[in-house]
């Protein structure tokens, strides 16, 4: 797991010039460099970092989070676990000022609008990024009753640039212990596998008392405020011989689970 160590740097900035009047916002921006500690070889996360949109605030707190120096041949991976209060319809996606994000996983198309809870998971890339700076803009989650988890990851050492198998998994009911997803066929072992599950619960808690991480996995994220937001983990590994992931907790009023898998070579 030595290969994907990672330790954010983060700064509140205004780097971008301002958003025109039809944009989301995108300022203040959550600024993150490569880590000095990150590893120098193979397929690698030399970045990642993570904004809020509590319950009942109705705004991203940042707006936004930019790389500061995404290098030639780098990649951008934009994950999000969210509860969606738009109309069916609505566009679910994040966005890349500077670049141009392609969906790989998104259930809010399916889920917003037309399902009970609105809650859905995502995955977005950018897998050959242009050098410079890059700031991504979440999506809007609608009104005061939105709320959710932007991660955002820099990549580097993909020889193919590519996403070679994806999985996901959505689930209601009541009291549900865990949430599973696994890619739809195995990977080879140096890929770089990348997956965030959250939950949404029917009672506030202070803590959701997730498996942190789940063994054999490297957190890359944590979002554990189950009374104001949807809690979610994000995690990534070497596949080995890894083609699933499950998260447990200790929230025992869980009615919806919603979890995104990829590997990426």
């Amino acid at each position: 797991m030595g290969a994907l160590a990672v330790g954010a740097i983060g700064a509140c900035g205004r780097a971008d010039p301002p958003p025109d009047d039809h944009a989301r916002p995108s300022q203040p921006t959550l600024t993150v460099a490569p880590s000095a500690s990150a590893a120098t070889t193979g397929r690698r996360v030399v970045a990642a970092a993570q904004i809020a949109q509590p319950w009942h605030t109705g705004a991203w707190s940042p707006a936004s989070i930019t790389l500061s120096d995404v290098a030639a041949g780098d990649a951008i991976v934009v994950l999000g676990a969210h509860w969606g209060d738009l109309v069916a319809g609505s566009s679910t996606a994040p966005t890349d000022l500077r670049g141009a994000l392609r969906r790989v996983i998104d259930q809010g198309s399916s889920i917003v609008g037309r399902k009970k809870p609105p809650v859905f998971a995502q995955i977005y890339v950018e897998l050959d990024a242009a050098p410079g700076p890059h700031t991504i803009v979440p999506p809007d989650l609608g009104g005061p009753a939105g709320d959710g988890t932007l991660y955002v990851v820099q990549i580097r050492g993909l020889t193919e640039r590519r996403v070679v198998t994806v999985g996901q998994s959505w689930a209601t009911g009541t009291a549900l212990p865990t949430v599973e997803v696994a890619l739809d066929r195995a990977a080879a072992s140096d890929d770089l596998v990348i997956a965030l599950g959250g939950y949404d619960n029917t009672t506030p808690r202070d803590r959701a008392g997730f498996s942190h991480p789940p063994p054999g996995w490297q957190p890359l994220g944590l979002q554990d405020d189950p009374a104001n937001n949807v809690p979610s983990e994000l995690c990534a590994r070497l596949a080995g011989a890894a083609r699933a992931v499950t998260w447990t907790w200790s929230d025992p009023t869980v009615n919806v689970t919603a979890a995104v898998i990829a590997a990426l070579r």
